[in-house]
């Protein structure tokens, strides 16, 4: 790499090369940024959503199997990444091509703006709601939110590491304080652990939806955090920390507020107790350090797709999503159902990513400078539109998991099956 590139990924988050060795990071500043980004409420609402049909136990049971799986999905690629220093969307080199790569790193900005958009407005909606604002207020609030949650995200790993400091023990402590006020309040917790549900679900039922809960996240935004793992231990470790530890805990303590308090919504069982600042304090915590990991993340991807700075993309989303939040995003629900149709098209990317390093490339890649990397591998695109269509076609999983397990499957059958010419150079 020329020296100008290479001074030139140092101050942009290393978001066009690997993360050198000697830049890594500690284990606990990727924990606190993996944890800090499945500490959500939509984990709790999930918690919330198992209370409507398994027991206390079984709710339990769920969450640890679940959470187990996703482990599993975040272990092979922290190997992935910490092991290469690569963005997720630098790993679609490897498998898509370089001129490839570029199209498939749009798709995760596309999902991760989405939610950043519709979080930040409900964020500034919520502040409005509290402080009694006008109309004019809300817009303000909402504006501002999109702009001040990406100010870490715009400063980088480190920034984000130090917001995760002050934010995650304040979610901890308000989650367990609030399911326990929760259960003051009905003043018997016995109710909780023999609780029966009225609409009874399988657990089976119960463990697709914590997996489809943060399936998305898990496959799609972590090696951005773990390129960063001095070791491949390390970066195992942190992602297990933040699913089975993290993100186990706020799906039980939504579980424990929803049987207690008939509400599996945190932030709105904090304020019918007339906890209005505790409230405050957890929504901010909690959706501002998912978010800068969010936009982080979808900076990363854009940079790779445009080859352009981290910083001044950055700069370009967050103007555009402030003026987004002006829509009032979370009251258009046609913008949840193509986000979530979108989040069932990313995940196969995973599969093929894991089929190519571990199985096709037997555990290793090149450095990117190296690496006799064409700009296109018809392969994978095929692997990828038919494994789309399959998520929908068939009857029976999880939509993510199916799109990861028959990509992995297809694209291995097809590199065994590539005609020469599947790869193909610029010109070509």
């Amino acid at each position: 790499m020329k020296e100008k590139e290479k001074v030139k990924a140092a101050d942009n988050d290393y978001e066009l090369c690997e993360v050198p060795r000697d830049k890594r990071k500690s284990f606990a500043s990727i924990t606190i940024i993996w944890t800090g980004y499945v500490f959500l409420i939509t984990s709790m609402v999930a918690g919330g959503g198992l209370a409507a049909g398994l027991t206390f136990r079984e709710i339990i049971l769920a969450t640890i199997l679940g959470n187990v799986f996703l482990s599993v999905l975040a272990i092979l690629v922290s190997i992935i990444a910490s092991r290469t220093g690569l963005t997720f969307a630098l790993l679609t080199r490897h498998s898509f091509g370089r001129k490839g790569s570029k199209i498939t790193s749009l798709f995760v900005p596309i999902v991760n703006i989405g939610w950043y958009t519709i979080q930040s407005a409900t964020y500034g909606h919520l502040i409005a709601q509290v402080f009694n604002l006008g109309g004019v207020g809300e817009i303000i609030c909402m504006m501002l939110s999109a702009l001040v949650m990406g100010i870490f995200a715009l400063f980088g790993f480190d920034a984000i590491s130090i917001l995760g400091y002050v934010a995650i023990p304040a979610v901890i402590f308000l989650s367990i304080a609030a399911s326990v006020k929760a259960v003051v309040v009905t003043g018997d917790f016995s109710m909780i652990v023999n609780y029966v549900p009225k609409d009874p679900i399988t657990i089976v039922e119960g463990v697709t939806l914590i997996i489809g809960t943060w399936v998305f996240g898990t496959v799609a935004c972590i090696a951005d955090i773990m390129r960063y793992a001095r070791t491949t231990k390390e970066a195992v470790l942190s992602g297990v920390t933040g699913l089975v530890g993290g993100n186990s805990l706020l799906v039980i303590c939504g579980a424990i507020t929803a049987i207690a308090l008939n509400n599996s919504d945190l932030t709105s069982a904090l304020l019918s107790m007339g906890l209005v600042l505790p409230s405050i304090i957890l929504m901010t915590t909690n959706i501002f350090t998912t978010n800068a990991a969010n936009l982080y993340s979808t900076s990363l991807n854009l940079s790779n797709a445009f080859n352009m700075g981290r910083k001044k993309m950055l700069t370009v989303i967050l103007v555009i999503c402030a003026l987004l939040t002006m829509l009032k995003p979370y009251e258009i629900t046609f913008l949840f159902t193509f986000l979530d149709v979108l989040g069932n098209v990313v995940p196969p990317l995973a599969g093929i990513i894991f089929a190519d390093y571990y199985i096709v490339k037997r555990g290793h890649y090149e450095e990117l400078a190296k690496a006799d990397i064409k700009d296109w591998n018809i392969m994978a695109w095929i692997t990828w539109a038919i494994s789309v269509a399959l998520v929908y076609l068939l009857p029976f999983g999880q939509p993510s998991v199916n799109g990861i397990v028959i990509s992995m499957i297809l694209y291995v059958i097809l590199m065994k099956l590539k005609p020469a010419k599947a790869e193909i150079k610029e010109g070509n």
